[in-house]
């Protein structure tokens, strides 16, 4: 049995991609393999066991992954509902669910379409330090990318609320043309040395999810500043800390203090740390095992939910009810098959 996870492969302008490799590589063994997310047909024809968590996706025609992959989906995000309008995808998905969901919008994509699933969180929040025994430092870390730069007002009024100064530094991947292995190997270890940097200061601002996600997990005191607090993708960092928008920044008086909810975070990772450990014992979605009948259960309720979801959008379209916002998310081919 081969191991694997997975990175994206081809914008490659994200350190944060490499970091959600990195948190389900701990889970697996030393041999494991990374590989391009968007590229599964490259994968060797030996039975293998894929942690299939992360950003779905910009190009469709490669997926699903070959028949001698199991995949384990936890920490799901899509970004576009295109991807689930082909059916061999749903199916897919379907075959393998039910699906951990990074998020809420992509947990109730999935059931509109048909396909079991859970809100999960994401896989980052188990990050565990390499080194326990790093010094603090007095650092104030600013960290952005170049999809999130900063605007300079809000760097000048942080500026004012720190005395000692702010280092910013950004997510941005090195050797963007080099091959996916070069890719990926240069660029894992310098996500290493961007966490332990993390670790070493007494306070991270960033733009970043995936800056923010590891830095709660690691203990490092962080907030989130980003410019769309609505954004879908940040249901678990509300949960967990305050996100900050730039106009709230912006009528800031001092800099609040960092604060994590602990009871949460405590419950998703125990439940992150639990379902993944299970998954790679067993080489199998833990939810399908005979091994854990309260899976088993849940998984019966989340296909429930599902199909009454599917149901409920296909009746709404049917009345012509938010026709044109189903048609854009669903397509007619799917609202118009038979559940």
């Amino acid at each position: 049995m081969r191991y694997y996870y997975q990175i994206e492969g081809l914008l490659r302008n994200n350190l944060g991609d490499i970091i959600q490799g990195l948190a389900a590589k701990q889970f697996l063994p030393n041999s494991s393999e990374m590989i391009d997310r968007e590229r599964p047909d490259l994968i060797d024809t030996e039975q293998g066991f894929l942690i299939a968590n992360g950003w779905y996706q910009h190009k469709f025609e490669h997926y699903p992954p070959p028949a001698n992959i199991t995949p384990f989906f936890i920490s799901v995000h899509i970004a576009k509902s295109d991807f689930l309008k082909i059916k061999e995808i749903r199916a897919y998905f379907k075959k393998h669910s039910p699906i951990g969901c990074r998020d809420k919008k992509t947990l109730w994509l999935l059931r509109g379409f048909g396909i079991p699933a859970y809100y999960s969180a994401c896989l980052t929040l188990t990050l565990r330090a390499k080194n326990l025994n790093i010094e603090k430092n007095n650092q104030v870390l600013w960290v952005d990318n170049q999809d999130h730069p900063i605007p300079i007002e809000i760097e000048n009024k942080l500026k004012e609320f720190v005395n000692q100064g702010v280092t910013k530094i950004n997510h941005d991947p090195i050797n963007i043309d080099a091959n996916f292995e070069a890719y990926a190997k240069e660029n894992a270890q310098l996500a290493i040395e961007l966490l332990e940097t993390y670790q070493k200061a007494s306070l991270v601002l960033t733009t970043k999810i995936h800056c923010a996600l590891p830095c709660i997990a690691l203990g490092v005191p962080v907030m989130l500043i980003h410019p769309d607090p609505t954004d879908p993708r940040l249901d678990a960092l509300h949960a967990l800390i305050e996100v900050i928008s730039y106009k709230q920044f912006s009528k800031l008086k001092k800099l609040p203090i960092a604060k994590v909810n602990i009871k949460k975070l405590l419950a998703l990772q125990n439940r992150l740390n639990t379902l993944t450990n299970m998954a790679v014992t067993e080489n199998e979605n833990p939810f399908k095992s005979s091994k854990h009948p309260e899976l088993i259960f849940k998984a019966k309720y989340y296909r429930l939910i599902s199909n009454l979801t599917t149901t409920a959008v296909k009746i709404f379209w049917k009345f012509g009810l938010n026709k044109n916002q189903l048609e854009k998310v669903f397509g007619q081919t799917f609202l118009n098959e038979k559940n």
